[in-house]
């Protein structure tokens, strides 16, 4: 133990004037004092079981609270390991400050046991990547903070020799900036309103953009005022009330959702892009309208991407933006066309009556009658995560947590627990498919030790479903895409978490219901069908 302060706790002070709740990692000999400053300033660290797992919690503790949230890797394995959530962090826009550990700077060029450039790995998977200056280690914490919140958010590293995160530093912390809400001017403003005024069908399509630091609020009013329907991507949902009147739903994966999302753009004499990030999107939204179609395009920063013509653009404090182009005359979209597409969609994705086990669709509808707006939920990669984004309504923005940037199996189980960590209180639910559950069982050995309030539902149909399913529209044979599963209620048990087994939608309501009202950390294994994905995508 130091008596003397050191660079770790100029760097912890730092990450914790900025709002930093939480680290997550597995420590090395490289990292302990820099776990050690953490902890001492305030920023509870949570053991993982490995880490990519540290990164996803990390990813949903950030995408929960929107403050930054730090993962601590130790060096050679443990950051290698960890790449892919950073990576998972940089396309899903969440703020990560890695704190990577290193050998001693003495060692340096000689020694070789677990040695590779760090920097070099990390670069093409963060914002920014660099070595730590222990001379300067509350300031350049402070750049690497600012460089992962500023637009669009993403993960950066500073790669820490043991014996620099050890070295006497006299640093006080340095906090953010402050920075003034940058909106219209008046001739700006009366730009835009003239193109909105212009139009008689409108159409917004709101993205991860949406989702934070106050946007739902003005979104709502901006279209309400223009009569507006909305569409949102994946992670957008929820920033509408799904059950509002306006709301469309979601786009973003579906081919069969999409064949009629097309149809419902292309009838729009406007698209207003709201925070509209295509990273979400699948490969068929590129030049998804032409550019003749007029685009009004609302956003913090600019987006370069070409996927699709983005019209006139305006950049700055998203709600006060919406706030300045409030008003207007309402929407004229014939009343049948928009419950036409309503109809449609509900269509593709209602429950099937299975020969055996539980529809997807009915597992999802049940969450959905009965999902409050504090509750939070993930949904893992699979054929089930494209179903559960258009069959549960979200009530509350960033209500659906899932990995829709680099779309990464096994991401529901820890990303609950982050979420779960740092809301505490109201119930997490994560949806899970079997094969996503296989990549982070000892997720579950956390969720018992803190005792979360997660009801875990697997969809257990021993099979990667997605893959199959692209197998048999290709007219593939399924190859490598069956497994024999666990009984997952038994190895909750295991864990000592609450388990049960269910094979009918009856039961399956029971079981939840259970759950949710008991608060233990649960775990229902059901058996579904996965027969009704062929018809839904």
């Amino acid at each position: 133990m130091t008596s003397k302060r050191t660079a770790a706790d100029a760097i912890a002070a730092t990450l914790r004037a900025y709002g930093a709740e939480f680290a997550f990692g597995i420590p090395g000999n490289d990292v302990l004092e820099l776990i050690r400053a953490c902890e001492e300033a305030g920023i509870r660290f949570v053991l993982a079981k490995s880490e990519p797992s540290a990164a996803f919690m990390a990813d949903a503790a950030y995408q929960v609270t929107g403050k930054p949230s730090v993962l601590i890797p130790a060096l050679g394995p443990g950051l290698a390991n960890a790449i892919s959530g950073i990576a998972g962090a940089l396309q899903e826009r969440s703020a990560v400050i890695v704190l990577g550990g290193e050998m001693a700077s003495r060692q340096m060029g000689i020694y070789t046991h677990q040695v590779f450039d760090h920097v070099a790995l990390a670069t093409p998977a963060t914002k920014w990547a660099a070595t730590l200056n222990p001379s300067r280690a509350a300031q350049q914490t402070a750049k690497a903070l600012d460089i992962a919140l500023a637009f669009p958010a993403g993960p950066v590293l500073l790669n820490c020799p043991a014996d620099y995160s050890r070295a006497v530093s006299d640093e006080s912390a340095l906090s953010p900036p402050k920075r003034l809400p940058t909106t219209l001017d008046e001739t700006a403003a009366n730009t835009a309103k003239a193109i909105l005024a212009k139009a008689k069908r409108p159409l917004a399509l709101a993205g991860r953009g949406a989702i934070h630091d106050g946007v739902a609020s003005p979104l709502k009013g901006f279209l309400e005022a223009w009569g507006m329907p909305l569409l949102a991507s994946y992670k957008a949902k929820g920033v509408l009330d799904e059950h509002h009147t306006l709301s469309l739903g979601s786009v973003g994966l579906s081919p069969v959702v999409d064949a009629e999302t097309m149809k419902i753009v292309e009838a729009s004499d406007l698209l207003v892009l709201i925070g509209f990030d295509p990273i979400e999107l699948r490969d068929a939204w590129i030049d998804a309208w032409p550019a003749s179609k007029p685009v009004l395009s609302l956003d913090w920063g600019p987006m370069p991407h070409r996927l699709f013509p983005t019209g006139t653009e305006a950049f700055g404090d998203l709600p006060s933006l919406l706030a300045a182009l409030t008003g207007g005359p309402a929407a004229a979209w014939p009343a049948d066309r928009i419950s036409t597409y309503r109809s449609k969609v509900t269509e593709i994705v209602r429950p099937r009556t299975p020969a055996k086990g539980l529809s997807p669709a009915g597992l999802f509808k049940a969450v959905s009658d009965r999902v409050k707006p504090d509750w939070r939920m993930t949904v893992d990669v699979g054929a089930h995560r494209i179903l559960a984004n258009h069959a549960l309504l979200c009530r509350s923005p960033g209500q659906l947590i899932q990995s829709n940037g680099l779309c990464h199996m096994g991401y529901a189980l820890p990303a609950a627990i982050g979420a779960a960590l740092a809301k505490p209180g109201a119930p997490v639910v994560a949806m899970i498919g079997d094969g996503s559950l296989l990549m982070s069982l000892g997720d579950l050995a956390v969720m018992a030790e803190h005792r979360l309030p997660i009801v875990v539902v697997v969809l257990d149909d021993q099979a990667l479903a997605l893959i199959k399913l692209k197998q048999a529209k290709m007219q593939m044979a399924p190859r490598a895409v069956d497994f024999s599963g666990p009984r997952f209620d038994q190895l909750a048990k295991g864990f000592g978490l609450d388990g049960v087994r269910v094979e009918t939608q009856a039961d399956f309501d029971k079981a939840f219901d259970a759950a949710i009202k008991s608060g233990r950390p649960t775990v229902i294994d059901a058996v579904v069908d996965p027969s009704e994905y062929w018809e839904q995508m």
